[in-house]
């Protein structure tokens, strides 16, 4: 079964992984220009637009978007301490991805 279509709590996976091309992992999590959302296994991602210009708190204000549009998992190069707390908080796992793989790749991972 391909990591996307886990189920966690009965519900499909919806994993998240910022972006700033909308084809790579970024290198930066909560100041990313975009979040990819892959909701099924094969399927494109939705883009939503991330926190590039905010000044402060961008970690923590990326987590509590992810949240409320369901997100179950992140795939991200690093996170600073607030953003790590904030998704543990939320009982969001993350893993950490290479900046630079192809999003699909960070996604289908095994």
């Amino acid at each position: 079964m391909s990591p996307i279509t886990r189920a966690k709590k009965g519900n499909l996976m919806i994993i998240a992984i910022p972006t700033d091309d909308k084809l790579t992992v970024s290198k930066v999590f909560g100041r990313a220009a975009w979040f990819a959302l892959f909701r099924a296994a094969d399927a494109a991602p939705e883009f939503i637009v991330g926190n590039a210009d905010s000044e402060h708190g961008a970690g923590t204000s990326a987590v509590a978007k992810l949240v409320e549009l369901g997100v179950t998992e992140v795939c991200a190069p690093e996170l600073g301490p607030k953003a790590y707390d904030a998704l543990a908080a939320a009982a969001i796992p993350a893993t950490i991805v290479k900046a630079g793989t192809p999003l699909a790749q960070a996604a289908h991972r095994q």
